[in-house]
């Protein structure tokens, strides 16, 4: 990667305030389903940011949360002026420091094929609670010339994960929490599949993900070796965007999400007769 995954605060300040943001797009990708976040973006964001829905896709039972029309968004990408070479960096107003939305914007960014796109660490919320400045303008960027290439690498099928039952290509990892994992709370999980809730990768008190070593030893405290493929999931594609975007800041270069998640599974696995 020509950028890194993850950008602070600070940092972001410091380019804002320098004036230094050459081929850089700053999105806010709040998103929410009882509220209308473009209005909230409308009231205060980042200096600079534009706001981008990444959720406006074809939403059904089976994927409640489904991935957005690959021309829309790439119409919509490009209405805020990003370019197959900007450095995006994301941000959101979302549970889990931000990640919730943001997690799931990167990951969408590089199902779609861009390679250079960033979280800000614990998003709009520590933007705010740091007290740097806020906005109420809205850019009206040069329309770019960013182009969908869709990279299906990183989004698994449910046959995949079928197969993957018995050749174990890749290890299975469930960002549910726990509850949702075991127990009497539980529907069951991926046969398989080891349990990294997404709240375990947060330092809650600053407001951010951990440290990457605090991130590591999460990992390996669920039995998950970052240097082998790792297949993640969730219920519907949330969640597991952000424990993708972790093991990729760790440095594993191979991993994907199954987007259709627990729901999806859940519910043909059950059909098919295939083994929770």
């Amino acid at each position: 990667m020509s950028q890194s995954y993850l950008v602070n605060v600070d940092w972001l300040n410091e380019r804002i305030t320098k004036g230094d943001l050459d081929k850089v797009v700053i999105l806010d990708v709040s998103w929410s389903s009882s509220k209308d976040m473009k209005e909230h973006y409308n009231t205060e964001h980042v200096p600079g940011a534009s706001y981008l829905s990444v959720m406006e896709g074809k939403h059904t039972d089976m994927f409640p949360r489904n991935i957005p029309d690959v021309e829309a968004f790439q119409e919509s990408v490009r209405a805020a002026g990003v370019d197959s070479d900007t450095h995006v960096i994301i941000y959101s107003d979302s549970d889990a420091c931000g990640f919730f939305l943001s997690g799931r914007a990167w990951w969408t960014f590089k199902l779609f094929g861009h390679k250079d796109v960033s979280i800000l660490n614990g998003g709009w919320q520590k933007w705010k609670s740091s007290g740097y400045p806020v906005s109420t303008e809205i850019p009206t960027p040069k329309k770019g010339d960013f182009t969908c290439k869709s990279d299906d690498n990183i989004r698994l099928t449910f046959d995949t994960m079928v197969n993957n039952l018995t050749s174990s290509d890749r290890q299975v990892c469930d960002s549910r929490p726990s509850s949702k994992y075991s127990g009497p709370e539980s529907a069951g999980h991926i046969k398989g599949a080891k349990n990294l809730p997404m709240s375990a990768l947060l330092n809650t008190q600053n407001g951010t993900l951990k440290d990457l070593d605090g991130l590591k030893k999460e990992f390996s405290t669920a039995g998950v070796d970052l240097s082998k493929p790792i297949a993640c999931y969730c219920n519907s594609g949330m969640s597991s965007c952000t424990l993708a975007f972790t093991a990729a800041l760790c440095g594993n270069d191979n991993v994907s999400v199954y987007h259709g998640g627990f729901t999806e599974w859940g519910k043909r696995s059950k059909e098919d007769q295939i083994e929770k």
